[in-house]
């Protein structure tokens, strides 16, 4: 008789982008950078009548900022289309990214055995891992999966790899 031995296994899911980690503040703040970018904009239009100089510096400022902006809302919309998954077992770990923007699906693996260190950075807002092996890196973002991130870092851990939390400036090997 042959007894099949059961794999021990965590899966994450990410939480709806509505649910994620400071997302409120982070939509008022550009909300209100969009409204002071218009404001400076009018401004710097009406300085353009009175002083071409001034006008012109003013228009400069409030496109770099109008640029920063955009680049921010972008990030947010790209992260509010995406989704992620990750499993672990005994033997590997897999992360499948599922991004709806541009229509496209990726996974991941690598073997646990083959994993040298594992680089953890814990803030709360952009929390992840990185499984660093010979052939490859995987970043695994872990803010939005919720609140069992603890538990993987623990199943890691007691597999003996080598955690290396970048918050505590621990020594990153070779």
């Amino acid at each position: 008789m042959v007894t099949a031995k059961p794999q021990i296994a965590i899966k994450l899911v990410s939480k709806p982008y509505s649910k994620r980690t400071a997302l409120g503040p982070l939509m008022v703040g550009i909300g209100v950078g969009w409204v002071f970018a218009i404001l400076w904009l009018f401004t710097g239009i009406f300085a353009l009548a009175h002083n071409i100089y001034w006008g012109l510096t003013l228009l400069a400022s409030t496109s770099g900022f109008s640029l920063f902006l955009g680049l921010m809302t972008y990030s947010m919309v790209r992260d509010a289309n995406r989704s992620f998954v990750f499993e672990l077992t005994d033997s590997d770990a897999v992360l499948y990214v599922y991004d709806r923007l541009k229509k496209r699906k990726s996974t991941q693996m690598v073997l646990l055995d083959d994993v040298k260190y594992v680089e953890y950075y814990p803030y709360r807002d952009s929390s992840s891992m990185i499984l660093h092996t010979s052939y490859a890196q995987m970043e695994v973002p872990l803010w939005p999966m919720g609140e069992q991130v603890k538990d993987v870092i623990d199943f890691l851990d007691g597999r003996g790899l080598q955690i290396v939390n970048v918050q505590f400036d621990d020594v990153i090997p070779d």
